[in-house]
């Protein structure tokens, strides 16, 4: 599952910049690049998973919705998501008011997320979903620790 899609990024910033950052094939810019932004999508997903990996097995699948099998992004990972693939839509040319602001806000989250501080939250207070092991994986676990610093102290 994707954290977050074009149209979430339609939604939380102005179509018209969206078009200015996307379309790299016409001077002046006149259409959304779906693929474009696609690209900046899954490169800002493969951010937010290398931090909810700390934490989370991954991928998260999502939240389930009251009623139904039909699962969504919980809200955070979207709007982190979107932002941090904003980001990377400027390049280099990001302004540090807002687009560069709201990256370094994103990735203080996950670092929150990743050290366990900030837990990610389903909007009807279900926990994510998260894959637990499918067709070909490997599933393991493992007892705790016998051998400690406590128990071998005064030895």
């Amino acid at each position: 599952m994707n954290y977050a899609s074009v149209a979430d990024m339609v939604c939380r910033f102005d179509e018209r910049e969206l078009i200015q950052l996307t379309d790299r094939e016409h001077v002046p810019p006149a259409a959304l690049a779906v693929a474009v932004a696609e690209t900046a999508l899954a490169d800002a997903q493969a951010l937010v998973d290398g931090y909810l990996g700390q934490r989370y097995r991954l991928p998260i699948i999502g939240c389930r919705q009251a009623g139904s099998e039909l699962r969504t992004a919980p809200p955070l990972l979207t709007r982190l998501t979107c932002d941090i693939a904003r980001y990377h839509l400027y390049d280099d040319l990001a302004p540090e008011a807002e687009v560069v602001r709201r990256y370094k806000e994103a990735t203080r989250m996950l670092e929150a997320i990743a050290a366990g501080e900030v837990a990610i939250a389903c909007p009807l207070g279900d926990s994510p979903v998260e894959r637990i092991g499918g067709e070909g994986d490997t599933v393991f676990g493992f007892s705790p620790r016998q051998i400690t610093d406590d128990s071998l102290r005064g030895y």
